[in-house]
């Protein structure tokens, strides 16, 4: 898959997800969970090459170079497209910069 390709994916995760915050807030359903775990699932290969006699040790090894890539793209992408989030935002409310945001959300994962 492409960079462009898990981009995509990232900001149709990113759009889908932000329908479920706020007061007004749907409750998610299945179908969004299907589509949702679809988007993350076409990120992550499906299938790794393990040779039928391998040890644990082996498996475990193949199972991470296969994901590692995959993980850090899609990480990239989370990381770019929240970025390009935050400029948009400190450019229309430089009251409340996104360090800001950032920070006050960080204090509240400390205190819970």
């Amino acid at each position: 898959m492409t960079d462009e390709e898990v981009m995509a994916r990232v900001v149709a995760i990113l759009t889908k997800t932000r329908e479920y915050v706020g007061e007004d807030a749907p409750e998610p359903d299945s179908e969004s969970d299907v589509l949702l775990n679809e988007l993350v699932k076409d990120i992550f290969p499906r299938s790794v090459d393990i040779d039928d006699d391998a040890t644990p040790q082996e498996v475990a090894d193949a199972i991470a170079k296969a994901m590692s890539g995959p993980i850090f793209t899609a990480f990239g992408a989370f990381a770019a497209a929240f970025h390009q989030l935050a400029a948009e935002h400190d450019r229309d409310d430089p009251e409340v910069s996104s360090a800001q945001v950032l920070r006050d959300l960080a204090l509240r994962a400390s205190s819970e």
